[in-house]
């Protein structure tokens, strides 16, 4: 354990008890199904996500991911299986139920946290650790998505559990748990099912961190990789054949040279951004643990003089210097090294701040004077919240306005309680002031992502297509989308609706008896000519705006039908 971690005093002795761990997991597992609710289906990965596994549980075909009738060859399969099993169990056209996998893997992540951290601390600070991690805004937002990064995140984590069990049996000349190497593999191989290469790079890099460290390789034979070669196939290449063999190897081929390497290569769909993006959004995406980074980064040295700690980095420093390199850059990319970062940031509760202004050294000044800026710039990451907050509910609460800015408020008067206890924590250190900035964290989260999301009407565009066909009582047996693409309207529509240009939709109308057109403004010009063309008549259009998130632009959708059919 490391030296600075001591008894905190009776006044947290409930923390002491590991009753206490299962309370938070509770506590949070409560607020993300409230979410899992009340966030309407989100553009764009989400959604894919979802329609491609609702469409795995219809067909009954496993094997091949679709997304309507296209090959969606961007992730293997597990997270499909993983989100089909929950929608089969839960209802197929709930998209809570494709959102438990999520969640699951959420709590196992807090849990694994836990014990990961009580390698290094004592019972408190280990459960500081997991609530640092459960109250991150991006785990905390993750958790609520269909997606496959929680779950990624959470193998991840139990494959470096598992190498860190062997490196530090090894450096403390002890013989490495039972199984360890095969927890490692195994948790390797379903992670790779899950999002590919992103965990054996986790891997490798961090075990040629600690080898150039240490200038040691020898404990590399505790890996057994033989053996864990052979584990690591038998978990990822039956699928790999199948999906070769039903798609004429088109399935791999896509994934690897469309997807990974384009990623790598230069930004994909204009998600690039310049190295130290990362370093710079850190405050928020860790947000609000994120107060005690700079001083855990000022006891650098005194971390690395542990094996535990010093194993940490390495899975840590790494692995974020390549996801700076690479052009793509999208917010979810750090989470598989979060765990390990909420560990590290609980070894500056009750440090004081490095350096001393009175000292006659310069260094000792600028020491001091460096971390304070850097704390003050974390406290300062509350006022970015705010003005965001304030800004989407008075742009976005379209017709639910009302309650966006209700939300709004309460946010506010969380961030405000986390920024007083940031003060006092900042002033006078101590357990207590942190404690307090996490839990109203995870709860100005809670009335983010919960309350204030949902109520961004202009926001959910889909929802209020499909609300709109629902009270108007129309129950059209056939649906064209001109325009407007995103995935969420799918997904709530059925994979039969058609994403047509406007001289299509046109075409549709007039041959789809009591078909239902959607008509993005953009393409109405042309639809309406070619209406005019086929000589038709349309009842007058319901008319729908909003912001198109995945496209940063505003809408106006119009529904269209025939006036006599």
């Amino acid at each position: 354990m490391l030296p600075n971690v001591g008894p905190v005093g009776k006044s947290v002795s409930l923390l002491n008890k590991q009753s206490a761990l299962i309370l938070v997991l509770a506590m949070l597992a409560a607020a993300v199904l409230i979410g899992h609710q009340t966030v309407p289906p989100m553009d764009r990965d989400e959604s894919r996500f979802a329609q491609a596994s609702k469409q795995m549980l219809v067909s009954g075909d496993y094997v091949t991911v679709r997304f309507q009738d296209e090959l969606r060859a961007k992730k293997p399969a597990g997270i499909y299986w993983l989100q089909s099993l929950a929608a089969g169990l839960f209802g197929v056209d709930d998209i809570a139920a494709y959102r438990l996998p999520s969640l699951l893997a959420f709590l196992a992540a807090i849990w694994g946290t836990y014990h990961l951290a009580s390698h290094l601390y004592r019972e408190p600070r280990a459960l500081l650790a997991a609530a640092v991690l459960g109250s991150s805004l991006l785990t905390f937002a993750e958790a609520h998505l269909a997606k496959t990064d929680t779950v990624l995140m959470a193998l991840c984590l139990a494959q470096q559990m598992a190498l860190m069990r062997i490196y530090l049996a090894v450096q403390l000349g002890r013989v490495p748990p039972e199984r360890s190497w095969l927890w490692f593999w195994a948790s390797m191989g379903a992670a790779i099912m899950i999002k590919g290469p992103i965990a054996p790079l986790l891997g490798l890099v961090t075990i040629a961190a600690l080898c150039a460290w240490d200038r040691s390789y020898r404990w590399l034979q505790q890996l057994r990789f033989v053996r864990g070669l052979l584990v690591l196939a038998a978990l990822t290449l039956p699928w790999a054949i199948l999906v070769t063999l039903a798609t004429d190897g088109a399935f791999l081929d896509i994934a690897l040279r469309g997807d990974f390497l384009a990623k790598v290569k230069s930004a994909q769909e204009s998600h690039g951004a310049p190295i130290g993006t990362y370093m710079m959004l850190v405050g928020l995406l860790i947000w609000p643990g994120c107060i005690l980074l700079p001083r855990a980064v000022a006891q650098m040295p005194t971390l690395l003089a542990h094996a535990q700690s010093r194993f940490l980095i390495a899975w840590i420093v790494p692995f974020w210097l390549l996801i700076e390199l690479i052009p793509t850059k999208l917010p979810h990319y750090p989470l598989p090294v979060f765990p390990a970062l909420a560990v590290l940031l609980v070894c500056a509760v009750e440090v004081p701040l490095p350096g001393n202004p009175k000292s006659g050294k310069l260094h000792k000044k600028f020491q001091r004077y460096l971390a304070l800026a850097g704390e003050y710039a974390m406290l300062a990451t509350a006022g970015v919240l705010a003005a965001v907050v304030l800004w989407a509910a008075i742009t976005h609460g379209g017709q639910t306005g009302g309650r966006a800015f209700a939300f709004a408020m309460l946010s506010l008067a969380f961030l405000a309680v986390v920024l007083w206890q940031g003060i006092v924590w900042q002033r006078g250190g101590g357990i207590r002031p942190v404690a307090i900035i996490l839990l109203v964290g995870a709860l100005f989260n809670f009335s983010l992502i919960s309350g204030l999301l949902p109520a961004l009407s202009r926001l959910h565009v889909s929802t209020a297509i499909d609300q709109a066909i629902i009270s108007l009582k129309i129950n059209p047996p056939a649906i064209a989308a001109a325009g407007f693409h995103e995935p969420s309207l799918v997904f709530l529509r059925g994979s039969d609706v058609l994403l047509l240009s406007g001289p299509e939709a046109a075409l549709f109308l007039a041959e789809a008896p009591g078909g239902l057109a959607i008509v993005e403004n953009r393409q109405r010009e042309a639809f309406l000519a070619m209406v005019a063309q086929l000589g038709e008549e349309l009842l007058p259009p319901y008319q729908i705006s909003g912001f198109n998130v995945s496209k940063g632009d505003d809408v106006l959708i119009f529904l269209y039908r025939l006036a006599f059919e």
